[in-house]
C-alpha cells in the first residue's frame, strides 16, 4: 500500500517500531547530568533508592515548597489509592486559573516499581517520555491519535525503569474525579491498571497499563471485520471485567470498540469517565451517558437503568466487530440520520445488523445480550457460561495470543532445524535476539495477519464460523 508523507521524519516513523524510536531518541537526545537532567543510560533504580526518593519528596520542615510537596499541594510523590483520590478531588475543585503558573508538576503515583520520582519531580518529556500512539500502530495519517471521552492517549516510557505505559491527557477544564476514581478503586485483570496521575501544563496526565496492540476499533479500522474466534476471545475478556464491575454495582456506561484495549494475553476496559456506582437497584441519570450507537433502549429513555445496559452495549460492540460497522449505520447512514436515539427507542434491538455468516451459537448469544427488556436480558455471569464463548476444544484456535503464536513458531523452527541441518539458522522474526520474542505482553503483529501468512494459527472450521 502506498503512503504519502509530508516529511522524511514521517516516513522514518512509519517504518519504525517504538523500541527503534526510543533507541534513536536515546542516541540523539542524551540528557546532560551536569545540567540537572537524567541520563538515559542511567541504571534502573532499586527499590531502596526509590524509597529514598519518596522520603526526599516527602520531607517537611525545610521550607514552604517542601511542605506543599508533603501535603500533596505541589510536587509529585508516591501514595496510596486514598492519597490519589484526595489529590484528584482537590484538582477537580480547583480553579483552572490557579494552576496556570505551576513551576513544577503536581501528582500522586501508585507504582514505585514502574515510575521513578526524583526529589519530588516527575518531569514530562524528561523523567517520562510521551510518544503519539500512532507510532505503534499502522499509520493512517498524521492525525491518528486515540481519544477517550475528553482526552488523547499517548504511549509513555519511564526513562529510568524503562516501563512503557499509556498516558491519557485530559484538559483541566474537562477533568472529573470519576476519570480516576473507579479505575483506582477497582482492580481486576480485565480493567486497565492505573499507575498514577500528574498535572502539568494545564493537562491531567493519567498513567496506566498499556495495551500496545491498540484498541479493538483500531484493529477494525486497520484489518477489517474480526473473525468469530477472535470475537469470542475479546467478548470473554470483556465479560469477566463486567462481571467484576457489576458485582460491585458499577455501570461502565461506555462499552464500545475504542474502550477495549488489546494485549497479547488479555483485553482490558478503559475510559471510566462516565462510570457510576449504583446505590439502589435502579440508577436514574441526570443526563444521557454513553455513545449513541451502542446505547440500550432503556438508557435512551432516561427513566432509569441498571448494570444490564453494559450487556446491551457489549452486544452492539460484537456486531461492530463482526461487520466492521456500528449497528444501525449501514441501514441508516449518518449523513441522513444525525441522531439514532429515536431509532433505538423504536426499533431496538438491531438484530438485522448481525453478520450474515454469524454462527447459530453466536446469534443466540447476541439475542440474549440484546434483549430489549432489561429484566429478561442475561447478566455477565450468565453469558460467561454461554456455549457461544465456550466452544468445544477441537473448534478453538491453537493460539490465542501473539506470544503463544510466536512460541509455537519457535518450536516449529527448532523441529525443522533438527530434521533438516541445511536450513538456515538465521531468522529475523523468531531468533533469540528478535525484539518480538523479547517483548512480553505486547501485541505487535496482528493475529489475523499472522495466521494468514504463516499458517501458524488455525481457526475453527469454516463451516461453523464462516
Amino acid at each position: 500500500m502506498d503512503y504519502k508523507y509530508e516529511t522524511g521524519l514521517e516516513l522514518l516513523l512509519a517504518h519504525m517500531n517504538v523500541e527503534d524510536i526510543i533507541n534513536a531518541a536515546e542516541t540523539l537526545y542524551q540528557l546532560d547530568e551536569e545540567e540537572g537532567g537524567l541520563s538515559f543510560d542511567e541504571e534502573s533504580l532499586s527499590q531502596e533508592e526509590m524509597d529514598e526518593n519518596e522520603e526526599t519528596g516527602e520531607m517537611v520542615g525545610l521550607g514552604d515548597e517542601q511542605k506543599d510537596n508533603a501535603n500533596g499541594v505541589g510536587g509529585v510523590r508516591y501514595g496510596t489509592v486514598t492519597d490519589l483520590l484526595s489529590f484528584v478531588n482537590q484538582l477537580s475543585n480547583m480553579q483552572a486559573s490557579a494552576l496556570q503558573h505551576l513551576h513544577k508538576e503536581m501528582g500522586v503515583l501508585l507504582n514505585k516499581k514502574y515510575m521513578a520520582v526524583k526529589k519530588g519531580r516527575y518531569q514530562i518529556n524528561m523523567d517520562v517520555l510521551l510518544f503519539p500512539w500512532k507510532l505503534t500502530y499502522k499509520n493512517h495519517g498524521s492525525s491518528l491519535v486515540p481519544k477517550g471521552s475528553f482526552g488523547k492517549v499517548h504511549l509513555a516510557q519511564d526513562t529510568t525503569t524503562r516501563k512503557r505505559m499509556a498516558c491519557k491527557l485530559i484538559p483541566m477544564e474537562n477533568f472529573k474525579a470519576a476519570d480516576v476514581e473507579f479505575q483506582a478503586r477497582f482492580r481486576h485483570e480485565n480493567i486497565a491498571e492505573l499507575y498514577g496521575s500528574v498535572i502539568w501544563d494545564q493537562n491531567v496526565h493519567l498513567f496506566m497499563e498499556a495495551g500496545e496492540g491498540g484498541s479493538v476499533l483500531e484493529k477494525l479500522d486497520s484489518c477489517g471485520p474480526m473473525r468469530e474466534f477472535e470475537i469470542i476471545w475479546v467478548a470473554k475478556q470483556v465479560l469477566r471485567g463486567l462481571e467484576y464491575l457489576h458485582s460491585h454495582n458499577v455501570i461502565h456506561h461506555d462499552i464500545k470498540p475504542s474502550n477495549i484495549v488489546l494485549m497479547s494475553d488479555k483485553a482490558v476496559l478503559v475510559d471510566f469517565g462516565l462510570t457510576v456506582q449504583m446505590t439502589e437497584d435502579v440508577y436514574i441519570p441526570r443526563d444521557l451517558r454513553g455513545t449513541e450507537m451502542y446505547m440500550s433502549p432503556e438508557l435512551v429513555l432516561c427513566r432509569g437503568h441498571n448494570t444490564k445496559t453494559d450487556i446491551y452495549s457489549l452486544g452492539t460492540t460484537i456486531i461492530h466487530m463482526q461487520t466492521g460497522s456500528p449497528p444501525w449505520v449501514r441501514r441508516y447512514p449518518r449523513t441522513a440520520y444525525p441522531s439514532y436515539l429515536y431509532i433505538i427507542h423504536k426499533q431496538a434491538p438491531p438484530l438485522e445488523d448481525i453478520a450474515e455468516d454469524c454462527s447459530v451459537a453466536m446469534r443466540s448469544f447476541l439475542e440474549r445480550a440484546l434483549e430489549k427488556n432489561p429484566a429478561l436480558r442475561s447478566s455477565a455471569s450468565e453469558l460467561l457460561k454461554d456455549e457461544a464463548i465456550n466452544p468445544p476444544r477441537e473448534n478453538q484456535p491453537r493460539c490465542w495470543s501473539l506470544d503463544s503464536a510466536l512460541e509455537e513458531a519457535t518450536h516449529t523452527l527448532l523441529r525443522q532445524q533438527s530434521q533438516h541441518h541445511d536450513i538456515t539458522q538465521e531468522s529475523s522474526l523468531y531468533s533469540e535476539d528478535s525484539g518480538h520474542t523479547r517483548r512480553k505482553g505486547s501485541l505487535y503483529i496482528d493475529l489475523g495477519a499472522l495466521s494468514g501468512h504463516c499458517k501458524l494459527v488455525t481457526g475453527p472450521p469454516t463451516c461453523e464460523y464462516g
